[in-house]
């Protein structure tokens, strides 16, 4: 693997910068042995030029072609397995059986977007028929129908080597959609990220795609991420992180001269909120499946819960020692990376100061268990800080006298990914109004961890969870977050019917681009 260390400007590795760094093992803070070079400027320039030549060929191509490419990238993982699996678990701690889920997810992703491209539905067609007899004015014909934005930029996540990152969803709906993408990987897995895409562009090529199609920046600093959100040539960004990392790419790109979207997934607490009845009727089994949530992975998972609203009662002290004994009981585990396990303690250090904690969790080097604290209606009420996401097993109990105090508490909460709600089935309708207001999936009696790759699903809520709530990326709606609508008044009625199918929509799309004959 001569390319590990280099950067990926299509299918031209690269290694001119100065800056050196090394991916670092979570389990004992080694580095690995390869160095990896970031990015130069020159490079990063070089990437979206590919980046920009690469669209205006891969935009003309055939759907067909399009959706074999992504089929293939699949089936080039899948060929793969074994050598994704073993760094996936080197640099991120986490184990085997995390490894195989979210291997199995990134590989039906790319199935998955081809499929929306397939069909028909990523397109949106629609057709509305010219009527020439219409008084007192002729109605023209008109065809709308989305194409692509652009050159994306998408920057991997930490906590999902895979799903999020080089072989996430956010480069499979953007190639998916006929945008050539640029990836920055994330720092803490180089191994992960560049073999991903070696393998990426590996099949591009067998599958004659535009060199650039796809281009995979290295980078351990600001810098080239700043260089690449601030460029004209990009049209649109995805990244999953933090608040803080989501909103200094805002500013960034609020002082380019052309406004982008910049779709980033940031901050949730995912709420679980438990009534009185409830909590009455099946204590021990709720206390069972928030705690293997909270417990899931070491917590870090976007949708992992961090605030526990429930109503008081005579069992909530048995409810609090089921909670307690399942936490104490589990095995440390492995945060992703000293960053993240150096936040995490500073993070439940401030929390601290706000809450009781009726168990802290043990710790040693990067390896956690989950912390348990509590506080009163009218102490978070009062604190708006306590409400802010720990990344990481931590769990706050806030505990309410009635559902009027539980209700003003749910009033208070910023935007959330998720809310969960443990109620009985006549309670529902009581909580719908704020919950549908405050988060952008909402969860019946169940946990919100692990999110279903569906056509139906909605990952992303109102901020600071996400910057644009009217978007998802997951599911396929994911791939509108790069494409864009487009209009067309009184074109040819070959063009136009009232069913469409596959190769219809591939010589619609080729005349669009000037290609028809």
């Amino acid at each position: 693997m001569n390319f590990l260390g280099k950067n990926h400007i299509g299918y031209q590795a690269s290694a001119f910068g100065n800056h050196v760094f090394f991916g670092i093992d979570p389990r004992n803070n080694q580095p690995f042995e390869t160095p990896f070079r970031q990015a130069s400027p020159e490079e990063v320039d070089e990437a979206l030029t590919k980046s920009q030549e690469a669209f205006e060929t891969y935009r003309l191509i055939p759907i067909e072609k399009r959706v074999q490419f992504l089929k293939a990238v699949s089936e080039k993982l899948k060929a793969n397995k074994e050598t994704l699996i073993h760094w996936f678990c080197a640099e991120s701690g986490l184990p085997q059986d995390r490894a195989e889920v979210e291997f199995a997810r990134s590989c039906f992703q790319f199935e998955f977007y081809a499929k929306a491209v397939e069909t028909g539905y990523a397109l949106e067609i629609k057709l509305d028929a010219a009527d020439p007899d219409r008084k007192p004015n002729p109605k023209p014909s008109l065809t709308k129908l989305n194409i692509p934005v652009g050159p994306v930029v998408v920057f991997g996540a930490s906590n999902f080597p895979f799903a999020y990152s080089t072989l996430g969803g956010d480069v499979a709906s953007a190639l998916a959609a006929g945008c050539s993408v640029i990836v920055k990987a994330h720092a803490m897995h180089p191994h992960t990220s560049s073999i991903s895409a070696h393998f990426i562009l590996e099949t591009a090529k067998e599958h004659d795609m535009p060199d650039g199609i796809l281009c995979h920046l290295l980078a351990e600093d600001f810098t080239v991420g700043q260089q690449l959100v601030q460029d004209p040539r990009v049209k649109a960004v995805g990244f999953t992180g933090s608040i803080a990392g989501g909103m200094a790419l805002q500013k960034l790109i609020n002082e380019r001269k052309e406004p982008i979207s910049l779709y980033a997934e940031m901050g949730s607490s995912n709420p679980v909120t438990v009534t009185k009845n409830a909590l009455e009727k099946r204590a021990s089994e709720i206390g069972k499946q928030i705690s293997a949530s909270v417990l899931l992975n070491a917590g870090q998972f976007c949708t992992s819960p961090g605030l526990l609203f429930v109503e008081e009662s005579a069992n909530l002290n048995a409810f609090k020692e089921e909670l307690i004994q399942a936490f104490s009981q589990s095995e440390l585990q492995c945060m992703l990376h000293p960053g993240i396990s150096k936040r995490y303690f500073e993070r439940i250090e401030e929390h601290a100061a706000l809450v009781d904690v009726i168990y802290a969790g043990k710790r040693h080097g990067n390896f956690i268990q989950p912390t348990l604290a509590e506080t009163t209606a009218a102490n978070f009420i009062s604190n708006p800080r306590i409400q802010e996401e720990i990344f990481g097993s931590y769990l706050t109990i806030v505990k309410c006298s009635d559902e009027v105090e539980l209700s003003m508490c749910l009033q208070l909460l910023e935007g959330q990914l998720t809310n969960s709600l443990y109620a009985e089935a006549g309670e529902i309708n009581r909580f719908l109004p704020v919950l549908t207001a405050k988060s952008g999936r909402i969860v019946y009696n169940g946990v919100p961890t692990g999110v279903e790759v569906s056509f139906a699903q909605q990952h992303g809520g109102p901020f600071p969870s996400s910057l644009n709530s009217y978007f998802t990326s997951v599911g396929w709606d994911a791939i509108k977050r790069f494409q864009r609508p487009v209009t067309f008044q009184n074109f040819p009625q070959e063009l136009i019917s009232k069913k469409v199918e596959l190769n219809e929509n591939v010589h619609f799309l080729h005349f669009l681009n000037g290609k028809y004959e």
